[in-house]
């Protein structure tokens, strides 16, 4: 993943270009969800192989800096081998563009409904002309930091790499998504089934019905979808289109690995009395 790093490691990753050969070549982008809002924890995801990193900072309460600190963390740590993804809290313009300017590959923009939030989300992650995002003068210093390939600005490189990609997870997103699919600048579409259900009352036939259109329409558009995926559904979900996949949390693999070394101990130990009772030999 290293190769889709750009001239300094304080700016933005290639993840536009990661998506596209993701695409291009049939292949998934694994990644690990961080709920946990601690540096720590990146520090320990960055020492593992995931291709990417998931930062939720809309279920989890960061602040803008802890957040800048774990993309920060997750690049530093990694050797510039994983990209940090961010989900940020709203459609507020400042979370993408702290988000971005701490050197994240991406965002992912919850609760997106209509075209209109789409092209303002696209807007708040380019740099003019392209869209509206603000120069951020703390962010990356002159000098080496501000590297880009000749006749390019650092900014231009921004504008290259950052992905936008909006998630969707109601009814009306639903609706709305053939003509978000259609907006120059989405690079991918997460999906919120869970909330998805919710808003469709419910009803397992409606969720599954549109989960089929969301689905179809990937296909139309050459989309790449976006979610979480448990072991026993990676190859569903390969097959229906997704391409950038969280099959690991931070939150999960910390309970079910001391439930598991738990049960270990206890059964060892529980071997070991059964063995004394029967009298066998230590």
């Amino acid at each position: 993943m290293d190769r889709y790093n750009a001239l300094h490691p304080r700016q933005s990753p290639n993840l536009r270009k990661a998506i596209a050969d993701a695409m291009e070549n049939d292949q998934i982008l694994f990644g690990c969800c961080i709920g946990v809002p601690s540096e720590e924890i990146c520090k320990v995801i960055a020492a593992t192989n995931v291709d990417f990193v998931f930062i939720d900072a809309e279920h989890t309460p960061f602040s803008p800096t802890l957040m800048a600190g774990m993309v920060h963390t997750v690049k530093m740590y990694s050797g510039g081998r994983m990209i940090p993804v961010v989900r940020v809290p709203s459609h507020a313009h400042e979370w993408v563009g702290w988000a971005l300017d701490a050197g994240a590959g991406g965002v992912i923009i919850p609760h997106t409904e209509t075209a209109e939030q789409v092209r303002a989300s696209i807007a708040a992650a380019r740099f003019p002309p392209h869209g509206h995002r603000s120069f951020p003068p703390f962010a990356l210093l002159p000098g080496a930091q501000q590297a880009a390939p000749e006749g390019k600005t650092w900014m231009d490189v921004a504008s290259e790499h950052c992905a936008v990609i909006p998630q969707i997870e109601s009814g009306l997103g639903v609706q709305n998504l053939e003509e978000m699919m259609q907006i120059e600048g989405v690079d991918a579409i997460m999906i919120g089934p869970m909330d998805l259900g919710m808003d469709l009352g419910g009803d397992p036939e409606r969720l599954a019905e549109a989960m089929e259109r969301i689905e179809s329409l990937a296909r139309k558009y050459r989309k790449p979808l976006v979610g979480f995926a448990p072991e026993h559904l990676i190859v569903d979900k390969f097959k229906a289109g997704y391409r950038i996949m969280a099959n690991l949390a931070d939150t999960w693999i910390l309970q079910s690995g001391i439930d598991a070394g738990y049960k270990k101990g206890r059964d060892i130990l529980e071997n070991y009395q059964k063995e004394q009772r029967q009298g066998l030999p230590n």
